[in-house]
C-alpha cells in the first residue's frame, strides 16, 4: 500500500475527484474574516443595547409624570381615605380603610365577625361526583 501512486490529475479530474492539497491560505482568512465579522457584529449589538437601555431608562426615570396620573391617584386617595356614601338605594357606606381595618381586627378579637369563619372539613377525591363525559360527536351511532 506504501507504493500507492496517486493517478495523474487529468485522470482523477475524469474520475470526479480531485487529488490536489486543499488551499489552506484562503480558507484561514476565511475563518479570520468570519471571526473579524462575529467580533464586529457582537459589539454592535452591544452598543446599541446599550444606549436604547440608557435611553429607556432617562424616558422612565426622569419624565416627570403626567397631570392625568396624578389627577387620578389624587381621586383613589380620596376615596379609599374618606366617607362617603356607595350606594344610597341599597343604604351602604363607604368609610376610610383604615377606619375599616380597626372594625375587623375589633370584631376578630371579640370574637364576633360577621362573616363565616367556622372550619369545616376538607373534601376528598373520592367524595366528587363523577365527571360527565360528553358523547363524542363523531363517534357511530349504536
Amino acid at each position: 500500500m506504501s507504493d500507492h501512486v496517486p493517478p495523474p490529475k487529468e485522470e482523477s479530474l475524469a474520475l470526479g475527484y480531485d487529488r490536489s492539497e486543499p488551499l489552506t491560505i484562503p480558507i484561514i482568512l476565511n475563518i479570520v474574516a468570519i471571526l473579524v465579522i462575529l467580533i464586529v457584529v457582537i459589539a454592535g449589538v452591544n452598543f446599541y443595547y446599550q444606549t436604547y437601555r440608557g435611553r429607556v431608562f432617562e424616558e422612565v426615570q426622569l419624565t416627570p409624570v403626567s397631570q392625568d396620573l396624578i389627577d387620578l391617584r389624587a381621586k383613589e386617595d380620596q376615596a379609599l381615605n374618606s366617607y362617603g356614601i356607595a350606594d344610597k338605594a341599597a343604604g351602604t357606606v363607604r368609610m376610610p380603610v383604615s377606619r375599616a381595618m380597626e372594625l375587623v381586627a375589633a370584631e376578630a378579637a371579640a370574637g364576633t365577625p360577621k362573616y363565616p369563619t367556622a372550619p369545616y372539613a376538607v373534601k376528598k377525591i373520592e367524595d366528587a361526583p363523577a365527571p360527565v363525559v360528553a358523547a363524542d360527536p363523531n363517534a357511530p351511532a349504536k
